[in-house]
């Protein structure tokens, strides 16, 4: 090659590079890692809703939640640096069996969104002037609502879906059965934009000789394509808070709450 030709290429072919690096082009293969990440999160999200809908097909309940269990993947000890406590209190006395948490990135961390309750905030669907009773409608997060049922001084919330369905929470038979009221806020537990449970605080007015005392609860419940229902509820207990995030970010893998007496 002619040394005189070939210096001037390379002269040229220098001030391309520096040219590319000025415009942020050199080297920089964020983009790239980013879009990789997003297909890698995307096909997580298809194995994972694929899983959970052959668990519901399950012909008895331990079948599915031993299926559910192999749809996420779970650590043998507590995630580093994580001030969730590993045993969760279910009730008022109880504790639960202390379980490994989820891995928080398995799909991408889990954060908090949270929604009005309040009657102010909602809209009244439905009315029964003989009893009393009412049915509101609350908005949600990603296409979610929430209804509140107020009956007979007992209240409890229905989870709408996006494609309409409705799955009812049942707080009188799973949280209390004494006079209840709701706090003013849901708590929705989501992750990668989609929710994967609730949690909603339940006063119960379970003494007669003191009707402003109250007990507090916080229902927990799972969001999944396996179903919808009450996994946990949490009593008046320290950082009761805390404890209802963590049983909520496990509650795919947790069993439907049964009756309370």
């Amino acid at each position: 090659m002619d040394r005189s030709r070939g210096l001037p290429l390379l002269i040229a072919r220098s001030f391309i590079t520096v040219l590319l690096c000025l415009l942020g082009a050199c080297g920089n293969d964020e983009p790239r890692v980013e879009k990789a990440a997003a297909v890698r999160t995307q096909a997580k999200q298809r194995t994972y809703a694929e899983c959970m809908a052959a668990a519901d097909r399950q012909p008895s309940r331990a079948e599915t939640v031993a299926k559910a269990r192999e749809c996420i993947p779970l650590p043998t000890a507590p995630l580093a640096n994580s001030t969730v406590p590993p045993s969760v209190p279910t009730t008022a006395g109880g504790t639960g069996a202390a379980e490994p948490l989820r891995a928080a990135d398995s799909l991408g961390a889990i954060r908090s969104v949270y929604t009005s309750l309040a009657e102010a905030d909602c809209r009244v669907i439905e009315v029964d002037k003989e009893s009393g009773s009412s049915v509101s409608r609350c908005s949600g997060v990603a296409g979610y609502a929430l209804k509140v049922l107020d009956g007979d001084a007992r209240m409890s919330v229905d989870v709408i879906t996006p494609d309409g369905r409705d799955h009812s929470l049942n707080y009188l038979s799973v949280i209390t059965r004494a006079f209840s009221s709701l706090g003013p806020r849901a708590e929705w537990r989501m992750q990668s934009e989609r929710p994967v449970a609730l949690i909603v605080r339940v006063n119960a007015y379970q003494d007669p000789e003191n009707p402003d005392r109250t007990t507090s609860y916080l229902a927990v419940a799972r969001i999944t394509p396996a179903g919808t229902c009450v996994t946990d509820r949490i009593g008046p207990v320290p950082n009761a808070n805390a404890a209802a995030r963590a049983a909520a970010d496990r509650a795919a893998v947790r069993p439907c709450l049964g009756e309370v007496p």
